[in-house]
């Protein structure tokens, strides 16, 4: 959880799962309408997972009185092809009947990057903006609240897209990647850790964004630990194994800090690679199984192959239960999970003809 003000507009970034993360929704809102002083009584919800618990939090903001808008690219493009699908379907479905004309649900095929579904200064008057806590959060909720710059949806665009491509936007948008790749990942024996590098570096980028010269040398300064990262990343992907046909895996577990798009981008210059796996020691995951597998689609095959197939239908995204699935493209579970159920589909080909990928 990140909070910060964006242009005096109080922004929390978050990802609302669970019972706690409502409550805390609830509450951040609650604390901001006490010192708001504007007439508007709007909060706006955007790049926000489509849970559960995300919908019970705006219908209780609802119930408080509170205008609630809602804007998001994570609706489901085509048929579903899960039980998670067809409940974000139904989640999509609750917010629309309840926010009306005030819910505007797309996909990322027609609106890559959030920031393009508000304008500028759009929300400036709100009473408090709920957003993700990554990139494309932050972009989104700056421009909603009134700071942007020149080419900021296609430096979105590009932060939410593969990670070879984060690194390729604008300069000042390129050290906000950096940043985020030098995060360290969520360790449970230090759980604050990250929480506290990710809210520096998200204060100090719009500080930069803003002109602020000592929080952009700050952040230049990251972006040398990443030319660190990106070296290990070069030897990493030295020990790459093929686990399945076009399906590359490298052991990250308990290396050096490396730069996850670096590494997948090499794995993606060899022609036969389709899916890339990372076996982790950090992560949501490994918090709760010690060991975490994340999976992404090589770019050229995101069209083809929906990695979400590879679940079983009735298959539930909690990290508790060893499973995130929020697109098709990207899919994390846990050590049990991926010997058990992944590992042996991509093997069989079962899921889908590995020969046709």
């Amino acid at each position: 959880m990140i909070t910060l003000k964006i242009n005096k507009v109080p922004t929390l970034f978050i990802k609302a799962f669970a019972a706690a993360d409502v409550q805390k929704i609830l509450e951040f809102v609650r604390q901001s309408a006490v010192f708001h002083s504007g007439s508007s009584n709007r909060i706006l919800f955007i790049d926000t997972p489509i849970t559960s618990a995300t919908v019970e939090a705006v219908e209780k903001l609802v119930a408080e009185r509170y205008r609630v808008v809602f804007r998001d690219h994570h609706g489901i493009d085509g048929e579903p092809h899960n039980d998670r699908d067809k409940q974000v379907i139904a989640a999509a479905n609750r917010l629309k009947n309840l926010l009306g004309d005030d819910c505007h649900i797309t996909v990322r095929r027609l609106h890559p990057a959030c920031s393009t579904l508000v304008t500028e200064g759009e929300f400036a008057d709100a009473v408090a903006i709920i957003a993700d806590p990554d990139a494309d959060g932050l972009t989104a909720a700056m421009k909603a609240a009134g700071i942007s710059y020149e080419g900021l949806d296609d430096d979105a665009a590009k932060l939410d897209g593969e990670p070879k491509l984060q690194v390729t936007g604008t300069e000042i948008s390129q050290l906000l990647a950096k940043g985020i790749a030098t995060i360290p990942s969520y360790d449970s024996s230090r759980p604050k850790d990250r929480e506290i590098a990710h809210q520096k570096l998200f204060s100090d980028w719009l500080k930069a964004v803003t002109g602020d010269a000592a929080a952009r040398q700050r952040l230049e300064q990251s972006a040398e630990l990443y030319e660190q990262a990106v070296e290990v990343s070069r030897q990493l992907v030295l020990s790459a194994v093929e686990v399945a046909p076009g399906v590359m895996l490298v052991d990250v577990a308990n290396k050096p800090l490396f730069d996850p798009g670096t590494l997948y981008a090499l794995l993606e210059d060899n022609p036969a690679c389709r899916i890339t796996v990372l076996r982790k020691s950090l992560g949501p995951i490994a918090a709760h199984h010690g060991i975490q597998y994340s999976l992404s689609v090589a770019r050229e095959h995101k069209d083809q192959i929906n990695l979400q197939k590879l679940l079983p239908k009735d298959s539930k995204s909690d990290p508790e239960l060893g499973v995130i699935s929020n697109t098709s493209f990207l899919l994390h579970v846990s050590e049990d999970v991926w010997r058990t159920q992944i590992c042996p589909r991509l093997v069989s080909g079962q899921v889908f003809p590995l020969s046709r990928m």
